[in-house]
């Protein structure tokens, strides 16, 4: 049960214990068996939150297999079979989850499809079921878009001695680009994401092609933070000449072979 059901069903509780409570203040003339029956009302309430997710659950599967019906339209009927035990139940599983996150539950149902045909089930592995698990909507939107690199900027706050700190880290504008719900969150994802070996990073050099940097230190938070540091910051470094600059480092992540694999299998569709 997530924090959300666990708020719904604690409310309920505490609100048939305050009934309880009340009836116990009427006279006593009241049958004492109405007493007895507050502890079923209040086992119900608790599990109303659990019958509301099975009621999702059962939807989201129905869904399900309507998205694999479009993602097998194309594929001979006699080339479709059951998937893996140890694909196709968890995978269920975790989908009965995904009530609110188209974005997951189209990844779960491509990962069906493919280990449903056989011209994929081959490049289905076994932990890719647990990667989308681990993955929230903001990154499922992410990988959808992510053709090969991101270019990232750090951005340094420091003086001539290059002493000085990262005030910004692993900066990037593919979160819009991605239409995702919180882009400023894009540093968390992208290590998440390293975390989980779809992606990795160059730490030691950035892209030949310079003008893909221009956009993210040209963007407009980037700019107001650069304001702000040189004009209000100056006291927190010991300067030289009593200058202090913003400076950038460029780098960049890239799909792993591994990522390419997971995108090849839970996103791109079966042609």
């Amino acid at each position: 049960m997530d924090d959300k059901m666990l708020e719904v069903a604690k409310e309920a509780v505490v609100a048939v214990a305050k009934e309880g409570y009340q009836d116990a203040a009427k006279p006593v003339l009241e049958p004492t068996g109405k007493a007895l029956g507050l502890l079923p009302r209040a086992i119900k309430a608790a599990f109303l939150p659990l019958e509301k997710w099975i009621i999702g659950r059962e939807y989201n599967l129905a869904e399900t297999e309507k998205l694999l019906e479009q993602k097998l339209q194309n594929v001979s009927l006699d080339k479709i079979s059951s998937p893996e035990a140890y694909i196709g139940v968890p995978a269920l599983q975790y989908i009965s989850y995904c009530v609110d996150s188209e974005e997951l539950r189209d990844m779960y149902a491509e990962l069906l499809a493919k280990s449903m045909n056989e011209a994929t089930r081959n490049g289905v592995h076994p932990s890719f079921v647990e990667i989308i698990k681990q993955l929230c909507p903001d990154e499922a939107r992410i990988m959808k878009i992510v053709d090969s690199v991101v270019p990232v900027i750090t951005v340094r706050y420091e003086n001539r001695k290059g002493d000085g700190y990262d005030i910004l880290r692993n900066f990037s504008n593919i979160g819009e680009e991605a239409g995702c719900e919180y882009p400023y969150n894009i540093p968390q994802y992208l290590d998440n994401m390293e975390r989980l070996g779809i992606i990795s990073t160059n730490v030691l050099g950035s892209l030949l092609d310079k003008s893909v940097y221009a956009p993210l230190k040209n963007h407009p938070s980037v700019k107001a933070l650069e304001a702000h540091y040189v004009q209000n910051e100056p006291q927190y470094l010991e300067t030289v000449d009593g200058e202090v600059s913003v400076q950038f480092n460029e780098r960049y992540y890239y799909l792993t072979d591994f990522g390419r694999s997971f995108k090849t299998i839970c996103i791109t569709p079966i042609s």
